[in-house]
């Protein structure tokens, strides 16, 4: 399987995971927490033997990010950074089924390759209009940034188109991150689906599970930022992840939303975007993204 393929299904894996969890959750009619949905999706992740148990992303535990609130209450969801304990899933916050968000995210790792999949995506049960709106923006958004990208663009680029198209629809991006060197930025590549791993990295991928800090960080320092400053173009085959945070500029009491997808940059000069939601987005009844 070459890497761009990798990255698809891995990523495949993290969205019918999900999509299994969710659908039997929500046929019963118990109370679902942050830490239910997050154990019931790792289960699921965990069914498939081509990924690590656990997600690269850690903190928060497990490599996966649950976090809900209220149209009313977004409280939960205005964080700047998903590592401190505060913002990791708590077992006493749960999902409202009439007017909840979620925001999910997981970050699974092909056992082969090292190759990630991350997905995220933000769910609402609700019917205020700003939401639904602003939801469908963000998605927009990121289908927009694909259709600009073009080979041999920087990622300084692509940040700057971003930039431009939030700034239009009246977002600020939310995104803080303590590896890159401007702090934030709209996305990064996918760690060797452009390059090889050296022989210290493929002595790390040998060990897996048994020295799994040290690789997961290895992962973490190995990706280049689509921020202001990075050089690096386009080059075919490569893998670029676009994930946006986006508030409403001035509007206090706007969630953080976000989604993710993934860019593959094909060797025969062909370009996809990975998002992997339509079947999610049809389970909760939210057809207006679609």
């Amino acid at each position: 399987m070459d890497k761009l393929e990798t990255c698809r299904q891995t990523r495949k894996i993290a969205s019918d995971s999900l999509y299994k969890a969710l659908a039997k959750l929500l046929k019963s009619k118990k109370p679902i927490s942050e830490v239910i949905l997050r154990d019931a999706w790792i289960s699921e992740m965990q069914k498939s033997k081509d990924i690590f148990p656990e997600g690269w992303y850690d903190p928060p535990p497990h490599g996966i990010i649950i976090l809900f609130a209220t149209d009313n209450n977004t409280k939960r969801l205005n964080f700047k950074s998903a590592r401190p304990e505060e913002v990791w899933p708590r077992d006493d916050i749960f999902l409202d089924r009439k007017k909840g968000i979620a925001l999910l995210y997981s970050s699974p790792v092909d056992k082969k390759s090292g190759i990630i999949g991350d997905f995220e995506m933000t769910l609402y049960f609700g019917k205020n209009k700003i939401i639904k709106n602003q939801l469908k923006t963000n998605l927009d958004i990121i289908k927009k940034i694909f259709e600009e990208a073009k080979k041999d663009m920087r990622l300084s680029d692509i940040c700057l188109i971003g930039s431009k198209l939030l700034k239009q629809n009246k977002f600020v991006n939310i995104v803080y991150s303590v590896t890159d060197p401007t702090s934030t930025n709209l996305g990064h590549t996918v760690p060797f689906s452009y390059e090889d791993m050296n022989a210290k990295e493929r002595k790390l991928l040998k060990l897996g599970g048994k020295n799994w800090k040290e690789f997961r960080v290895m992962i973490s320092k190995k990706r280049k930022f689509v921020n202001t400053i990075e050089s690096l173009t386009f080059k075919a085959p490569i893998a670029v992840t676009i994930e946006p945070r986006s508030k409403i500029k001035n509007k206090k009491d706007s969630p953080l939303v976000a989604f993710h997808g993934i860019i593959l940059f094909k060797e025969n000069g062909e370009k996809e975007l990975l998002t992997n939601f339509d079947k999610i987005f049809k389970l909760v009844g939210m057809t207006y993204m679609s």
